[in-house]
């Protein structure tokens, strides 16, 4: 049996990418606060998996072999890329010079973000369902 951190990680790398791209699109006149209320929302989603998975999760048995998967390392820089992403929009927001770029770079951060997501599945899979009897 999976651990209850990783079942929501893995509910939040299937439901997380379509929920992403909706709130992404709400960028318009009139919706740039339901915008960032999603967007705000999914970061401490996010957030709550990367800390349920770095500091709650007892590791598992197979994580080494794992760790030394390419499919593991094209993850993990999309999940250093995505958050670094995140840290760049919550900016890009706040600081009202940067705020052109903001709108710019929005949607490839969106994109990373759900490649990590759909990445993230295959560490699920390899770590409780392809285990050894």
């Amino acid at each position: 049996m999976a651990p209850p951190q990783a079942v929501a990680g893995l509910v939040w790398a299937m439901v997380g990418p379509p929920l992403i791209a909706y709130a992404a699109t709400r960028v318009r006149r009139g919706r740039l606060r339901l915008h960032a209320a999603l967007m705000i929302a999914w970061v401490v989603v996010e957030l709550g998996v990367f800390v349920s998975f770095a500091f709650l999760m007892q590791p598992s048995s197979r994580r080494p072999a794992l760790a030394a998967l390419p499919i593991f390392k094209i993850h993990l820089a999309f999940a250093i890329a995505t958050l670094a992403g995140i840290a760049w929009q919550l900016t890009s927001r706040a600081v009202p010079t940067l705020r052109p770029l903001h709108h710019l770079t929005g949607p490839y951060v969106a994109l990373v973000w759900c490649v990590a997501l759909l990445t993230g599945i295959f560490n699920y899979v390899f770590l409780y369902v392809m285990r050894a009897p």
